[in-house]
């Protein structure tokens, strides 16, 4: 029944559209003087067309430049049963920056927004083992399991002559926007070279409190601009701001991992002990 209205929805507005070509065409013809209505139909009917066809490449292409990168992702996240903990090192193929990336979460493929811009996720691919025992569970049916994210962003521009000063300018720049729904907390971190990192807090429309942990660096031509949210109890949020703190630009030597590091699991704030993890 669906796909019949969806069809009859598509057929309606192709029948907008191609009226609308029509009286275009025809009115051209009428000022130009003749009264056939051949060619304003045809050429009304060819665009009709034209525009579909356009439409359809250009959702394609859409998906596949900004969907296909992170289906890898989102597949393991529905289809995952267990829990997966610990922190591991992650190396960027790419820009070859370094990250230690907390239980689950897991790296997308990067989207190519254009020549000098690009963009990857990261995503605690948790959820949805969380999700599915939850389910199991009558107690815990209705709760919400811990989220974590994380986005990089990376931009290629002239070269800084001083990164302190682009640094301390994001900086302001993100104090200056502050408003209710999100606020700074705390001082600005520069103990990494050629990196800041900043904290805040964010309130969503329904009422609900989470966490942004962000890192502003530059390299050469390169800016990079990487930001971290998650909601979950305190265990699980000190993960995360681990995580996104343990970001190193390329030529910089990695954060060390941390040993016997705590992994909550989602909802309790028991954390379950780790084996030893060589730096």
């Amino acid at each position: 029944m669906a796909l019949i209205i969806v069809i009859l929805a598509l057929l309606i507005l192709a029948a907008m559209i191609y009226g609308v070509f029509f009286l275009i065409f025809k009115l051209g013809w009428v000022v130009a003087g003749k009264n056939t209505n051949k060619w304003p139909l045809i050429l009304a009917g060819i665009s009709t067309v034209l525009l579909f066809a356009v439409s359809i490449l250009s959702l394609m292409v859409g998906l596949n430049k900004y969907v296909s990168p992170i289906m890898d992702v989102v597949n393991t996240t529905l289809q995952k049963t267990e829990i997966t903990t610990g922190v591991r090192p992650y190396t960027d193929p790419k820009y070859g920056f370094t990250i230690n990336l907390f239980g689950g979460t897991e790296m997308t493929k990067w989207i190519e927004i254009d020549k000098e811009s690009s963009l990857v996720f990261g995503f605690d691919t948790n959820i949805g083992a969380v999700s599915k025992k939850n389910r199991t569970m009558q107690n815990d049916a209705n709760m919400i399991p811990p989220i974590s994210g994380l986005l990089v962003f990376v931009q290629q521009e002239e070269p800084l002559a001083n990164v302190q000063e682009y640094l301390m300018q994001q900086v302001n720049a993100l104090q200056e926007t502050q408003n209710y729904q999100f606020q700074l907390k705390g001082e600005p971190d520069y103990s990494v070279p050629n990196t800041v990192f900043l904290e805040g807090e964010g309130i969503t429309p329904q009422g609900k409190n989470f966490k942004v942990h962000m890192a502003f660096a530059a390299q050469d031509d390169l800016r990079y601009m990487l930001i971290g949210f998650v909601t979950g109890n305190n265990t699980y949020q000190q993960m995360v701001k681990e995580e996104i703190n343990s970001f190193r630009i390329d030529g910089l030597p990695p954060a060390p991992l941390p040993r016997n590091t705590p992994f909550a699991v989602p909802n309790t704030e028991a954390p379950a002990a780790l084996p030893q993890t060589a730096n």
